[in-house]
């Protein structure tokens, strides 16, 4: 992937985050996600439960630990 795809696809899969952080938080308080710009490949408290499911899923992903409680936070 030229560094222009990567970039943009990165910056998709952290706009994807904000925009939904909310649900997130509640969802999935205190467990792993895998995600990337479509949505949530796999979540769970293990970590390698969670890389094993979205490995398995063939996309590209990012793993992210949900805080067990909200915080102020917004990823730019």
């Amino acid at each position: 992937m030229s560094d222009s795809k990567s970039q943009e696809k990165t910056y998709e899969i952290l706009k994807w985050l904000n925009k939904n952080r909310h649900q997130v938080l509640e969802l999935y308080k205190n467990e792993y996600i895998a995600y990337n710009e479509k949505g949530i490949i796999s979540h769970s408290e293990n970590l390698s439960e969670v890389m094993e499911s979205a490995d398995a899923s063939g996309e590209e992903y990012v793993i992210y630990l949900v805080p067990p409680r909200r915080q102020s936070v917004q990823i730019l």
